[in-house]
């Protein structure tokens, strides 16, 4: 005979009822902290009679047995095995979230090179697909996608960026004289209130904004990078410390 709708209707909150008492059975409990104890401690009761959970986990059995008095041997062993499946992938899951919240920001930081990840203090970008590492930061609240170039003596926002961070050309002194791969320019010196990379914060910078049309893209260069407390290149990686 074929599994019927109710039958199986029956089974599965079977199952799920009894997941939750093999759960419960399985799992020991958290007790109160101590007192005067730091709120970050939590002690492990598990001296629960060992009879009870027996009992329950018996009880669950022959819940599933007499439920499945309807349903095929076969039905039967496959949705076992279907629940038990479940059960580790939830267990693991826990088990392993760190690890897996890590294993997401790395895939992120691949697919979406300049995605700053941040990892306690420092601060990791994967090199983008044309070889540079670039970085997407803020300037204020402005986000501004930065080339990190360690041969940058300063910051310098292309003129679009700095527009968009509230500096605007008009106002603008083109007075430092600056050798660029295009020859000889000049650039205006500014004061930037901060700089924000991922979790790293850098507050009173020194820049330069480009005249229009000499830089394309915003460039991280030594004001900011003389203010951590190191960077490194590990092969794919630009790893910044604050």
């Amino acid at each position: 005979m074929g599994l019927t709708a109710k039958a199986a209707a029956t089974f599965f909150r079977t199952g799920i009822a009894g997941l939750a008492l093999l759960t419960a059975a399985m799992l020991p409990a958290a007790a109160q902290s101590p007192a005067g104890a730091s709120p970050d401690i939590v002690s492990i009761d598990n001296s629960g009679p060992m009879a009870v959970k027996l009992v329950i986990i018996l009880a669950v059995l022959l819940v599933v047995v007499f439920a499945a008095r309807q349903v095929r041997i076969g039905e039967l062993i496959r949705t076992a095995v279907l629940w038990i499946a479940i059960f580790v992938l939830v267990v693991m899951g826990y088990t392993y979230r760190h690890h897996l919240e890590g294993v997401g920001r790395d895939m992120i930081s691949v697919l979406m090179p300049g995605t700053p990840i941040t990892r306690g203090e420092s601060v990791t970008v994967h090199r983008g697909f044309g070889g540079q590492f670039v970085l997407a930061g803020e300037v204020g609240d402005t986000p501004i996608t930065f080339l990190f170039d360690t041969g940058a003596s300063t910051v310098v926002l292309s003129a679009a960026d700095a527009r968009r961070a509230g500096f605007h050309g008009e106002r603008l002194d083109y007075r430092i004289p600056v050798m660029t791969a295009n020859g000889m320019t000049q650039v205006a010196p500014v004061r930037l209130s901060e700089i924000s990379i991922g979790g790293i914060t850098v507050e009173d910078v020194r820049a330069a904004v480009a005249k229009p049309g000499d830089l394309d893209s915003s460039l991280l260069g030594m004001t900011f990078l003389n203010r951590l407390e190191g960077y490194e290149v590990r092969r794919d990686r630009l790893v910044l410390n604050p």
